[in-house]
C-alpha cells in the first residue's frame, strides 16, 4: 500500500533529525531527501515545528503500544522486566534525535512541553505499576517511597543517557551497543532491592541485552 505524502514526510524527517540532528535539518533539506517541491511539503506541515509534532504523535503512540503487555494476563516478572527494558531501547534507538535534544526542543515550544506531560506520565506510571507488582511478587523488597525513588531514577538514566554519552565522546555517533551501554547501570540501581532468591535471575536479565560481536 502506498505511503501517504504526510507519512513520508514525517518518516523522513525522523531518518534525517536522527542522522544529522535535528536543528541541523530544515524543511527544505527533508523536502529534497524526499524529491518533493518545499510547496508540497508547506501543503501538510505549516513549519519545522508542525513536523516536530507530528512526529512527537507517533512517538507517543509507539511509547504507549510498547508499555502494554502482550498479554493483560501476564504476571509480573523479571521476564515482563526484559519486555519493557526492550521496549525502551527501541523507543530510544528509533527516536533518538528527541532524546539528544529534548530540553531545547520543548523549550521552544509551550505547545510540545504541554503534549509531552502526558507522555512522560505514562512511563511513570507503568513503571511504578510494574514495580509494585515486583514488590507484591516478593521479587523487589523496597517501600513505596524507595519505589517512587526508584521510578525517578529510572526515567531520569533514560532520558538523560545519550546526553550523557554524547557528553562524554561528543565526536562519536550514538549506536546501539552504546545504547545498550544503559541496561547494566540500570539493573545496578535495583540490584539493592533484588530479593536474593531472584539475583541470578537478575544476571541472566543483563546477559539478554549483551549483543553479538560486531552488532553496532
Amino acid at each position: 500500500m502506498r505511503i501517504k505524502t504526510r507519512d513520508r514526510i514525517v518518516l523522513a524527517a525522523v531518518e534525517l533529525f536522527n542522522r544529522d540532528g535535528e536543528q541541523n535539518v530544515t524543511t527544505n533539506h527533508i523536502a529534497a531527501h524526499l524529491g518533493i517541491s518545499p510547496g508540497n511539503l508547506y501543503y501538510h506541515f505549516r513549519n519545522k515545528e508542525d513536523v516536530i509534532r507530528a512526529i512527537f504523535g507517533l512517538y507517543a503512540e509507539d511509547l504507549a503500544r510498547h508499555m502494554t503487555l502482550p498479554s493483560p494476563s501476564e504476571a509480573d516478572s523479571l521476564r515482563t522486566s526484559v519486555h519493557y527494558l526492550d521496549g525502551v531501547l527501541h523507543i530510544m534507538w528509533r527516536y533518538r534525535f528527541i532524546y539528544e535534544n529534548l530540553p531545547d526542543l520543548l523549550g521552544r515550544d509551550a505547545q510540545l512541553r504541554e503534549d509531552y506531560k502526558p507522555v512522560q506520565q505514562l512511563v511513570f506510571n507503568t513503571l511504578q505499576d510494574h514495580l509494585g507488582g515486583l514488590q507484591a511478587a516478593g521479587i523487589l523488597l523496597a517501600d513505596e517511597a524507595q519505589l517512587a525513588m526508584l521510578s525517578h531514577l529510572f526515567k531520569q538514566l533514560a532520558m538523560f543517557w545519550i546526553p550523557y554519552q554524547l557528553t562524554l565522546q561528543p565526536n562519536q555517533p550514538i549506536t546501539q551497543r552504546r545504547l545498550r551501554a544503559l541496561i547494566p547501570q540500570l539493573l545496578f540501581l535495583f540490584r539493592p532491592y533484588i530479593a536474593q532468591d531472584h539475583l541470578a535471575e537478575l544476571d541472566d536479565m543483563g546477559q539478554h541485552f549483551v549483543l553479538l560481536e560486531g552488532e553496532t
